[in-house]
């Protein structure tokens, strides 16, 4: 065998080696996983977002009335459980609002997106850590959130729409 010979089954068994490689790398690539967006942007506000920002703000705070004042925050692990919860499911409706098929554009609707996913999550590690004033502050940043969006796409596209949330 020659030089040159020898030289070629080299290259040749670079290109195979090369080539075996790519389908190897190939073989374990995998598709994104389809994601789709079954419920209405309707849906998601009404099912997941409505109920679950009102617990959160029912969970801690002061209620004054004619000679009474009540002080509310959870009081044991299953009611901290439930503001956990409550914020979890608002920290993943911010990435579901954000998804093709719900999201109302690319700019500002991502940001107010993003400060609703933030402030849950914020509020989810305030609840793991039973921290009532941090819940309680960190649910102003939620309300903030929810407002920023209603008067941005909501109650400006529909001056009628009742403020209730």
């Amino acid at each position: 065998m020659c030089i040159r010979d020898s030289y070629n089954s080299g290259r040749t068994m670079q290109k195979r080696l090369w080539l075996l490689a790519s389908l190897s790398l190939l073989a374990t690539c995998k598709s994104a996983p389809p994601i789709k967006a079954v419920s209405t942007l309707e849906e998601v506000m009404h099912h997941m977002v409505i109920p679950n920002a009102d617990i959160v703000w029912d969970s801690v705070g002061t209620i004054y009335t004619v000679g009474h004042v009540e002080e509310r925050q959870p009081k044991d692990d299953e009611e901290w459980l439930a503001v956990e919860a409550a914020a979890t499911i608002l920290t993943e409706a911010g990435n579901l609002l954000m998804m093709e098929g719900r999201a109302k554009d690319n700019g500002p609707w991502m940001e107010r997106s993003r400060a609703l996913r933030e402030a849950a999550a914020s509020i989810h590690q305030a609840a793991k850590a039973r921290d009532v004033a941090a819940v309680f502050v960190r649910g102003g940043y939620l309300f903030d959130a929810c407002q920023g969006c209603h008067f941005q796409y909501r109650f400006e596209k529909d001056p009628n729409t009742i403020r209730s949330h």
